[in-house]
């Protein structure tokens, strides 16, 4: 039976070229021992330059046994540690200095090591920006969350477009001025709006700021203040408590659909959670707490955990509709067209005007309410309400995952005069 010896990063074994099963034949046929190293989908093999035989050979613990005879078995054992650990280390500087584990690096390291070449013969070749990116994505994608992960994907792929477009080669040494506003006016021509634009320029500041940590990168014009969009505040609406009361009293039960949507907004409602925290929630999440029921939520931007209280209100909708369980999960998509249809029967119509920047041209346009209702409408306004109740900013803060006031200020939707009053009767003067 093989074993292998398990890396954080790859796997290590040592074998004879030529099957076990053959040379058990000839117990004393000698073979070429092998070193096999496996990374992904990647497979490596290099030669020891050893001969093994079936009878000398520890398959269990892929060294040469512990024989009389066997003089030279501890320089071979040593050797095999040895060149072990040496895969190991290259693998390991590999990876932090953000290079691609090719069979090629890992061959001219060991070259080296084993004397077959001189270090003046590696060849070194220099990273591209694309493959240092999608190193960046797979070292990241294990910490950040799927939104994040996919945002950075569509950045890459719209600069994949750009470049097949303008045919020209993007570089580390391209992201220059002329490189920023050629590829906003590409963007712009588009019909994406500003806030969009601005989300893949800083993205690709975040990827060009890790590879100039990581002594990839040397051009630093990217770092200018003119290499970055300002952000626009988006027209987002909230709901107040009459709206939701109009929402959660609406007869849907004839729309199967449509009331399983509302049901999961309800929850996101009470929560001020994520819809990637609130929407698909199972039995798991109930927990009891002080003989009080919660959902014990892990968010999965933050990762940190919070307890959400379970409302009256939303247990005994559970409990009539669902087994007592929550409502289970919906595409957001379909979820975000329900709630408009839901929003327009329950007759919120009030008219918003709603600014934006497209194209590189800012449009006003004035649409009812339930046009703007969507899933995050849930989470802004939880936060909304709370905040226009008197509750102290810090304690939503808690739910909400804001790390400072000032986003959340940002954040909220309410007017100079509500925040002005709620801060005065916080205490501000006291």
């Amino acid at each position: 039976m093989k074993t292998t010896i398990e890396r954080a990063k790859g796997t290590i074994r040592f074998a004879p070229k030529e099957p076990l099963v053959e040379l058990e034949k000839d117990k004393k046929k000698e073979s070429l021992l092998m070193l096999h190293f496996t990374y992904g989908s990647m497979r490596f093999k290099y030669s020891t330059g050893f001969k093994i035989c079936f009878e000398n050979w520890d398959s269990e613990k892929q060294r040469i046994r512990n024989k009389a005879g066997i003089l030279d078995r501890d320089y071979i054992n040593n050797f095999l540690s040895d060149i072990e650990n040496e895969v190991n280390k290259e693998c390991s500087r590999l990876i932090s200095e953000q290079i691609p584990v090719t069979k090629e690096a890992l061959k001219d390291r060991l070259d080296v090591f084993t004397n077959k070449t001189s270090v003046s013969n590696v060849e070194v070749r220099e990273i591209s920006f694309f493959e240092y990116a999608e190193i960046f994505l797979n070292e990241k994608e294990p910490i950040i969350s799927i939104i994040t992960l996919r945002s950075y994907k569509q950045t890459l792929s719209k600069l994949r477009s750009f470049e097949s477009e303008k045919n020209i080669d993007l570089n580390f040494d391209s992201f220059d001025q002329a490189f920023f506003n050629s590829f906003k006016h590409y963007l712009e021509v588009q019909d994406y709006k500003k806030n969009t634009i601005r989300k893949h320029v800083k993205n690709l500041r975040v990827i060009l700021n890790s590879a100039t940590n990581d002594g990839i990168n040397s051009n630093l014009k990217f770092k200018n203040r003119d290499f970055s969009i300002s952000s626009e505040i988006t027209t987002e609406i909230y709901l107040n408590k009459q709206e939701i009361e109009k929402i959660k009293n609406l007869d849907l039960s004839k729309y199967q659909d449509l009331d399983r949507a509302r049901d999961i907004f309800l929850i996101g409602l009470s929560t001020g959670q994520r819809i990637s925290d609130y929407n698909g929630l199972t039995k798991e999440n109930l927990v009891n707490i002080n003989k009080h029921e919660y959902f014990r939520i892990k968010q999965k931007k933050t990762g940190k955990v919070v307890n959400c209280y379970i409302e009256p209100h939303i247990r005994e909708m559970m409990n009539s509709k669902y087994g007592g369980e929550p409502p289970k999960k919906m595409t957001e998509q379909y979820i975000n067209n329900y709630l408009k249809q839901i929003g327009q029967m329950a007759e919120i119509n009030e008219p918003v005007i709603c600014i934006s920047t497209k194209g590189g041209k800012e449009f006003k346009e004035t649409q009812p309410k339930y046009e703007l209702i969507k899933t995050h409408t849930a989470r802004r306004s939880f936060c909304t309400n709370k905040f226009k109740e008197g509750k102290r900013v810090e304690d939503i803060m808690v739910f909400s995952g804001h790390s400072t006031t000032k986003e959340f200020y940002k954040y909220i939707r309410i007017t100079e005069e509500e925040r002005v009053s709620n801060i005065v009767n916080e205490g501000f003067y006291n």
